[in-house]
């Protein structure tokens, strides 16, 4: 009522409902930030899905976003396509935290990574130990695709590998952060004070009543990861999960998998990339379906001032 009282248009009211909830969220976590020096504590803030093939303009809205917040522990949540990943390394070398998210295959994930990498490395900054990301891998809904491709083909080498395949792509993706995080070109960051760029597991949550409800989660468990929980998929865990680490244990197995699934004609990109515009569209309907709300109650607002 104050914003539109003021002559804000609905858009421009949204931002600014949006930046005093993450500043509130962020006070709450700013201790955990301090305390962990900048480990834990983080709030992702979202940039508009509708820029998520607009480079300048993805970069333009975290910049703007990042300095209306004003406070050291918020990231902004950017979508790896390949027009958002170029503004990840922009943002990053401007000393801008990321959460990178939407990604749903390998060769996404290292583009993500390198452009961590590229972007510390272009970044001014003596000391880097306040920068920092994570890349949202996402579990469930690869497998959902999955699935139904494999249903689809039909033989019993198919059907076989159903529920296989998302934990074998994020073994793997396990071990492509290991990779990337080692050797001479990180350890020269590290020198800087740089953080490892964390991995996080999105969409843990089970979507196949078949499948035992702490599934993903279980499967997932590493050093330095960080998983994503529904209350649901916690609640579920805490009762009867197993606390084990998992994410390493079988990784030849996994290369295993990951290459059945590729011999019966799956590709693995392809699957990525269906995935990215499905989510997406679902993220840029919820956000036109958030401001038509915001519509709908500005023309009661005027509507009732109009009366009064």
């Amino acid at each position: 009522r104050e914003l539109v009282g003021a002559g804000k248009d609905i858009e421009s009211a949204y931002w600014e409902l949006v930046v005093k909830d993450i500043q509130d969220t962020c006070k709450l976590l700013e201790p955990i930030y301090n305390e962990t020096d900048g480990e834990d504590g983080h709030v992702s803030l979202a940039i508009s899905p509708k820029l998520a093939n607009d480079t300048k303009g993805t970069t333009e809205a975290a910049k703007w976003l990042h300095n209306m917040v004003g406070s050291p522990c918020v990231y902004m949540k950017i979508p790896a396509t390949d027009e958002s990943i170029s503004s990840m390394k922009e943002v990053i070398s401007l000393g801008i935290s990321v959460n990178a998210t939407l990604i749903f295959c390998l060769p996404k994930y290292e583009a993500v990574i390198d452009a961590y990498l590229d972007g510390l490395e272009s970044c001014g900054m003596t000391d880097l130990s306040k920068v920092s990301s994570a890349a949202a891998f996402y579990i469930s809904r690869v497998d959902v695709t999955l699935d139904k491709k494999l249903e689809q083909i039909g033989t019993t080498e198919a059907l076989d590998l159903k529920g296989k395949g998302a934990v074998a792509q994020a073994v793997l993706a396990y071990q492509l952060y290991q990779k990337k995080f080692s050797g001479p070109r990180w350890e020269r960051l590290e020198n800087r004070g740089a953080k490892k760029q964390r991995l996080m597991w999105a969409s843990t949550n089970v979507k196949n009543p078949s499948y035992l409800d702490t599934f993903y989660v279980n499967s997932v468990i590493g050093p330095h990861t960080i998983s994503t929980f529904s209350v649901q998929a916690l609640h579920a865990f805490m009762d009867h999960g197993i606390l084990s680490r998992m994410l390493d244990a079988k990784v030849s197995e996994a290369q295993d998998i990951y290459n059945e699934i590729e011999k019966l004609g799956i590709d693995w990109s392809s699957v990525g990339s269906q995935l990215e515009h499905e989510v997406l569209d679902s993220f840029t309907k919820s956000f036109d379906n958030v401001l038509e709300c915001m519509q709908k109650k500005a023309m009661n607002i005027y509507s009732f001032q109009k009366h009064v």
